[in-house]
């Protein structure tokens, strides 16, 4: 598995083809993933341990958010516990896609 650092935590890569993407978003306690969106890129996310709000609404796990192409998405865990989210892309991710 392959692990990235970010500034909000970690990305942890669990397949990634052409087509399809999967990996989990460790957010680390007061960090955030910033308003973005993708132009090419449609994302299901699913809250799997903590607690974290997107815009103004808290969520636990087993929520579910269905980023669409052109929907501006982020997080911000204001908890004092790591989140973990479950990230399924399609197409796979790319880093060049992500535009705040």
């Amino acid at each position: 598995m392959q692990e990235f650092e970010e500034l909000f935590g970690k990305i942890q890569i669990l397949e990634s083809t052409k087509e399809f993407g999967s990996s989990v978003l460790i957010i680390n306690p007061g960090r955030e993933i910033n308003r973005h969106y993708h132009k090419k890129t449609r994302e299901v996310e699913m809250i799997l341990e903590g607690q974290i709000t997107s815009g103004n609404k808290l969520q636990k796990p087993g929520d579910v958010n269905i980023w669409n192409i052109n929907q501006k998405h982020g997080y911000k865990n204001s908890s004092d516990k790591v989140v973990k989210i479950l990230c399924i892309t399609y197409p796979s991710y790319d880093s060049k896609d992500v535009f705040e």
